[in-house]
């Protein structure tokens, strides 16, 4: 762990750190435009559950899914804290948050689960693939929307540059989501997405 290019010793549970630190930049910051990226290391292995949530699912026999239930519902209080602290300093209205999964769990390894889609991490198939995205900017964008046609992470870059009505670089290969989300497009974002694996 790194603060200012210096290692630094960190005693307290990742997934609370990350979010005690995620909690007070936006505490500090908000006076003033800010970029946070906030990306936990839960649930990823090794698999540590903090004790107050180990005993809160004490009754799960299985050690492992104990442990993944208790390390999920920990992500879960964080991401609870952070979109708190946006409500408490007046910027739940002016916060484009996105949160999403780099992959789908490794089934193999871990204890985790794609079901009902077929495959795991490192797999092209949609149990690799094909994640949890969600994006809320209260005010903005309807809430308790589903939208069905597939996105992907390259669009996060694409959307925030033109939220933020910054200069955007010639080539861009994601595509601005708002007006896909608020319903002024109605079209896919992408006719075509590509993924590519190994070096060839």
């Amino acid at each position: 762990i790194i603060r200012g290019g210096q290692p630094v010793v960190e005693t307290a549970y990742l997934t609370d750190a990350l979010t005690r630190e995620a909690v007070d930049f936006i505490d500090r910051h908000d006076d003033k435009p800010f970029f946070l990226y906030l990306a936990y290391n839960a649930v990823h292995s090794p698999l540590q559950g903090a004790d107050r949530y180990m005993q809160k699912f004490a009754s799960m026999e299985d050690i492992h899914r104990r442990i993944f239930a208790a390390m999920l519902s920990s992500l879960d209080d964080s991401v609870g804290c952070v979109l708190t602290q946006l409500r408490e300093s007046g910027l739940e209205e002016d916060t484009l948050v996105f949160f999403l999964s780099d992959n789908g769990g490794p089934t193999r390894e871990l204890t985790s689960s794609n079901r009902p889609l077929r495959g795991e991490k490192g797999q092209m198939y949609e149990g690799a693939i094909r994640v949890p995205f969600m994006v809320q900017w209260k005010g903005k964008l309807p809430s308790d929307k589903v939208y069905d046609y597939p996105v992907s992470a390259i669009d996060i870059f694409a959307t925030a540059v033109s939220v933020a009505q910054a200069n955007t670089p010639k080539q861009v290969e994601g595509v601005d989501l708002i007006p896909f989300l608020n319903g002024n497009k109605t079209e896919r974002p992408h006719e075509t997405l590509f993924w590519r694996q190994g070096r060839k």
